[in-house]
């Protein structure tokens, strides 16, 4: 019963992904972003693994680090459809000048 509560979403707390977090320009790292709709990720975004294990798995490049589960695909928290966990990183063309 315990894990039930600790999963279970506090409504007073849920907010629209991206609608908060506006993500900056990260120098020297590639931009992030779902492949199908463009929204960025926050920092303070998560994921969960099936071990339950929740953290932002661009930190990790899709590797869980509880379990070591290496996610290949990535749901967008907008528009909730998977896409190649590689197809989010965007490498700025100006960086590359």
């Amino acid at each position: 019963m315990a894990t039930h509560w600790l999963l279970k979403d506090d409504p007073r707390q849920r907010r629209d992904p991206g609608t908060k977090d506006k993500p900056g320009p990260r120098p020297g790292k590639p931009r992030i972003r779902c492949p199908k709709c463009e929204w960025e990720p926050g920092r303070g975004d998560v994921w969960m693994c099936l071990c339950l294990h929740v953290w932002n798995t661009f930190d990790t490049g899709g590797v869980c680090p509880s379990c070591a589960h290496q996610w290949t695909e990535t749901q967008c928290r907008r528009c909730h459809g998977w896409s190649p966990h590689l197809d989010w990183y965007e490498v700025d063309s100006d960086a590359l000048d």
